[in-house]
């Protein structure tokens, strides 16, 4: 939490947004947030930050949710009461990019979706290459197969 209330107030005050103005920008995204919510939220006087309120004020900074939740440099840090791991680590876990050490990598790749099958295996630019519509839904089924065939080898089905 004390993250998340660091990164909100260093995001805010680099964009020269005062309390009043993050209010009013998470208001207009649904987010019944006053000033006095953001500055207790910044001052460590709120204790939790729900998943629809981390992710209106991410949008209301216009930054991605990552870079609220976790630190920006390497430093060590805190993922639940016992565990600890470099920030670098945790950001790429949590963009489902790489698992945790001592994760098993195979498992942690079976609950992707097929937009993210597609990267792993072409990357973000290749995907974005000029194809048909046909050649769209042929690659989203093969995707689709190899992400099924993934999917039954955890389940020892294969």
């Amino acid at each position: 939490m004390a993250t998340v209330a660091q990164r909100v107030r260093d995001v805010r005050k680099r964009k020269g947004l005062t309390t009043q103005q993050l209010a009013e920008r998470l208001q207009a995204n649904g987010l019944p947030w006053e000033r006095t919510t953001v500055v207790k939220f910044e001052g460590g006087r709120r204790q939790s930050v729900a998943v629809d309120e981390l992710l209106a004020l991410a949008l209301a900074l216009d930054v991605a949710p990552i870079h609220l939740l976790v630190p920006l440099d390497d430093r060590p840090y805190a993922i639940t009461p016992t565990r600890t791991e470099d920030a670098n680590d945790v950001r790429a876990w949590v963009r489902g990019e790489e698992p945790l050490p001592g994760v098993d990598a195979h498992v942690y790749g079976t609950e992707v979706s097929v937009q993210d099958m597609r990267w792993r295996v072409s990357g973000r630019r290749g995907y974005l290459a000029d194809r048909t519509e046909e050649e769209q839904r042929t690659l989203n089924e093969v995707y689709a197969e190899q992400l099924e065939e993934m999917a039954r080898r955890m389940r020892g089905q294969v």
